[in-house]
């Protein structure tokens, strides 16, 4: 009796092994997290953001065969400043801010993404153009994990004095929101001299 229930046991695991080898494979297809990374990719060394290759791409397109023509302009303008306004709101959802990156990257042709792309635009890249308006970001060194709290062995009159330094040199942290902000009102800037507004 035990033989048989043995027997029948190894039967039903051996015809639910088959039945399941046998079964077709259903592929979960995941979506891109956005539009953006579709086109744009962040797997280079010292890649930027997505949102920010949109923005400084956009202005690098300029006098190219893939400038953006004034009805993409005047389509882009509140978008991007819907990512300030986002941008500087605290309860704002990634969702919401890549909602709107989104509706950028439609607005802009496979063309002018493809040379967006091609750019490989690097954060080192970003920061030339922040130190044209006298921000500077700090900016983490390859491989190095930062310690919170590193740094903190300055005493007051030290950091005190290491502000001033920069202040008097017209040079700002990119610690504020306006330095956050600062690249995407540049594309407001350039994409208004393109609509004519």
């Amino acid at each position: 009796m035990k033989k048989s229930i043995f027997r029948i046991a190894l039967f039903t695991l051996i015809a639910f092994s088959l039945v399941y080898a046998c079964a077709p494979k259903v592929e979960v297809e995941t979506a891109p997290t956005s539009l953006a990374s579709t086109v744009l990719s962040i797997e280079y060394s010292d890649a930027a953001n997505l949102r920010s290759q949109l923005a400084y791409g956009t202005i690098k397109l300029a006098d190219t065969p893939n400038a953006v023509t004034p009805e993409q302009a005047k389509s882009m303008i509140p978008l991007w400043q819907a990512v300030i306004s986002l941008s500087g709101d605290t309860t704002t959802a990634t969702e919401e801010l890549t909602a709107v990156q989104d509706q950028i990257t439609a607005a802009l042709t496979a063309e002018q993404l493809q040379a967006i792309a091609e750019m490989k635009i690097t954060n080192a890249g970003l920061n030339v153009f922040y130190a044209e308006y006298g921000i500077v970001l700090p900016t983490p060194i390859p491989g190095v994990t930062k310690v919170p709290g590193s740094g903190g062995g300055k005493t007051a009159e030290e950091k005190a004095a290491a502000e001033a330094t920069k202040t008097a040199a017209g040079e700002t942290t990119g610690t504020g929101q306006s330095a956050k902000t600062l690249l995407f009102e540049k594309t407001i800037e350039y994409l208004t001299g393109v609509s004519g507004q």
